[in-house]
């Protein structure tokens, strides 16, 4: 697995990059297996919502999935980030076949990272396909192409000189840049996609008639977990959002 000059540009200019056939074939095996088994206990386990066509373990720690964060992840951020300390948990999300939204551009468009004043910053969100994506309507991740430049410009043009609350911020510019021209990475169990964690998101309709399994992990650079350097860092980043990626 590399991460070459074409992911860097599709990252850069796009925002997001799919790094295929990324997991071998026996992490990914269990990986699935832990997702279905998984999938069979809810709700133990899962959090509830209104909508659980739509579903999420937020912090899940399976140790099929840590595995494979540990063997695949880890190298994975470090190919792109300049530090990536590793993280103990992901966050599984299954969509399941006839979940649908209101909104025209699907469930939550948002970036992460909060609400709070002070957002919980990090560089990249690294999702792990479980199963395939061929459809926009699979219940699958969707993004918003160059949205990541649209919020970096946005969060540049704060003041320097006085106190920002970054959360109300970032919600502003959700309305501001709420988009229906969302893009479905196609994708092949075993893929990994790799997004700026400035780059709007959601999850699209599942008409089909299979469950969409991904799970995610968010990498931030040593600066921006060190509680030494973090206040600074994140103040930093919102400014330059390459700052601590190897290019």
């Amino acid at each position: 697995m590399a991460f070459g000059s074409r992911h860097w540009e599709q990252l850069r200019r796009d925002g997001y990059t799919v790094v295929s056939g990324a997991v071998p074939a026996s992490l990914l095996s269990a990986a699935r297996d832990a997702a279905e088994r998984l999938n069979a206990q809810f709700p133990e386990g899962w959090e509830r919502s209104k909508n659980e066509s739509w579903r999420e373990i937020r912090y899940c720690r399976h140790p099929a999935f840590m595995m494979l964060a540990s063997e695949v992840l880890d190298p994975l951020a470090l190919d792109i980030l300049e530090s990536a300390p590793p993280v103990d948990y992901v966050q599984l999300a299954a969509t399941l076949p006839g979940f649908a939204t209101k909104g025209r551009v699907g469930r939550n468009f948002h970036i992460d990272m909060g609400q709070q004043p002070v957002l919980d910053v990090f560089n990249i969100l690294q999702g792990v396909a479980l199963t395939d994506v061929d459809t926009d309507t699979a219940g699958s991740l969707h993004v918003l192409p160059g949205s990541h430049e649209q919020f970096a410009d946005w969060f540049r043009q704060q003041p320097m000189d006085a106190a920002v609350h970054w959360g109300e911020v970032k919600l502003a510019g959700q309305k501001k840049f709420l988009s229906p021209h969302m893009v479905v990475p196609r994708m092949k169990a075993g893929d990994i996609v790799v997004a700026h964690s400035f780059l709007a998101h959601g999850t699209s309709a599942n008409t089909t008639g299979q469950r969409r399994d991904m799970f995610f992990q968010r990498r931030a650079a040593a600066p921006l977990r060190d509680p030494a350097s973090q206040a600074d860092a994140r103040q930093a980043f919102m400014r330059n959002p390459w700052l601590y990626f190897r290019q």
